[in-house]
């Protein structure tokens, strides 16, 4: 038989709140249009410091990704690489998630398709956030000094 400090730890194990994609993911995205340039994509990602860009439609829904593996592709092609439209090497296979995702689910998913980043949509599938390896490195780190898991706004 349970005693009530197992039954109470293991109750407070299911009330307590997971968290969301919603709360790991960047907001402030910078994006491209899909007839923007290699070389275009490779100077944004530096000046940005990121190494994912959504590319999206006229109207925000996302039809690829490019990363920065992407380009380096491109551009080892020779200096030709810069100009391609980056519709040309982005991803276009692309899994998305919602904002309201469990966190552990995303990092499951991006773990299991060896992927570094999804792009975060809603429900009509208008990109409002992305996820990234590195968001998930943060909350490691975070987890093995101990300290609290949740960003503090």
């Amino acid at each position: 038989m349970a005693t009530s400090q197992t039954k109470s730890t293991a109750t407070r194990q299911l009330v307590e709140p997971v968290l969301t994609v919603g709360e790991l993911m960047s907001t402030n995205l910078l994006t491209l249009r899909d007839n923007a340039s290699v070389g275009r994509a490779q100077a944004e990602m530096r000046l940005g410091r990121i190494r994912h860009f959504p590319v999206v439609d006229s109207v925000g829904a996302v039809v690829g990704i490019v990363s920065s593996h992407d380009i380096a592709r491109a551009l080892a092609v020779g200096g030709a690489g810069r100009s391609v439209p980056v519709k040309r090497v982005m991803t276009t296979q692309l899994q998305t998630v919602s904002a309201e995702l469990p966190a552990y689910e995303a990092a499951r998913l991006m773990r299991k398709r060896k992927i570094s980043s999804l792009p975060v949509v809603n429900d009509l599938g208008a990109l409002v956030g992305i996820v990234t390896a590195t968001d998930f490195l943060e909350i490691a780190e975070l987890a093995l000094t101990g300290r609290a898991l949740r960003r503090v706004w």
